[in-house]
């Protein structure tokens, strides 16, 4: 299993070379630039992490599986399989000669930090959560047939609350009735009381047939988010450093385990883990998540989360999720 990891990226005139300095020892993984990007043989990826041969015969994927990571990638796509949940990339896996590439942002940013389980060089220590239901008052949401939003969304936190309090957290909401609450206000009670995680709830709406859940995170520094088409790597002074930047590599540990707790819980369609800028995960002066628990647009899906017993099972999953990042980050 990989232990804690310091990184170096030694930048030369024609090529990269990543320093993953380890417990275990010292491993490097060199890199080229393709069109304004650095990016990592995919190949060398999973060399590093043990993740043995890749078993696909298409030249334009690569599959890798072993008792304790599985990982599927294809050519010219952002959405990876990784661990049973799909991941969605800052860039997409890049194609020549016959050989796969990945970005070294998306090695650092989501590989790394999933495949060594939220470990870190120092212990996190986990104990207080602040829980946001989205919208309220005269910000209502979305809605469906029967369902709104802002109602549901407080009561799933309730019941989350509730959870994760018998499970031995302090918990805070930022809104405990009908009433509007300010974006910018919501991650600032995280601050003022000093919460080591944030957690935001809301429902979807779409299009039709769109259904599934899906949990958002903040995009590294320098990449677009997931709605937006990748164009390459300049970067723009709305694509630079935030605030919870500084919690990258768990954010998307917090956001995988919460991901992958819902989907085995309830059986949704996977929609990823995802990257935007919401001011809620802009804002948040701590590890971060944004969870779409289903679509109110959807009629199935409505009709689930109009049931009290499976607004529940969305609660105790995302107890369970948050658990298990915590079992990670505080190893």
């Amino acid at each position: 299993m990989i232990m804690s990891c310091y990184r170096c990226w030694c930048l030369g005139a024609l090529a990269v070379v990543v320093v993953l300095s380890c417990a275990a020892g010292a491993a490097t993984l060199k890199s080229r630039r393709f069109e304004g990007g650095e990016y990592v043989l995919v190949n060398d990826v999973a060399q590093y992490y043990g993740l043995g041969r890749n078993s696909s015969e298409d030249s334009e994927t690569a599959r890798y599986r072993t008792s304790f990571a599985d990982l599927t990638l294809t050519a010219d796509r952002r959405e990876v399989t990784l661990n049973g949940v799909q991941h969605w990339l800052s860039a997409p896996i890049y194609s020549s000669q016959g050989r796969l590439w990945i970005s070294k942002t998306d090695v650092l940013k989501t590989i790394d930090p999933v495949l060594r389980q939220g470990r870190n060089a120092k212990p996190l220590s986990v104990r207080s959560i602040v829980l946001d239901p989205g919208h309220g008052g005269n910000d209502r949401g979305a809605r469906g047939r029967a369902g709104i939003e802002k109602v549901l969304t407080l009561d799933i936190v309730r019941r989350l609350q509730d959870a994760l309090e018998a499970r031995g957290f302090r918990v805070w909401l930022t809104r405990s009735s009908d009433s509007f609450v300010p974006l910018e206000d919501r991650p600032e009670l995280a601050a003022e009381k000093k919460a080591d995680l944030f957690v935001s709830i809301h429902l979807n709406s779409g299009g039709i047939g769109a259904q599934g859940i899906e949990t958002f995170c903040m995009p590294p520094a320098g990449a677009v988010s997931t709605a937006t088409p990748f164009r390459g790597w300049r970067r723009s002074q709305e694509e630079g450093p935030e605030r919870n930047n500084r919690y990258d590599e768990s954010n998307v540990w917090l956001a995988h385990c919460v991901q992958r707790s819902l989907l085995r819980a309830v059986g949704a369609a996977d929609r990823g883990v995802r990257r935007a800028r919401f001011v809620v995960l802009r804002d948040a002066p701590c590890p971060a998540i944004l969870v779409e628990a289903g679509f109110l647009s959807h009629p199935a899906e409505e009709t689930k989360l109009l049931s009290a017993s499976y607004r529940d099972q969305l609660a105790n999953a995302i107890a369970e999720g948050i658990l298990t990042y915590k079992a990670g980050v505080e190893r």
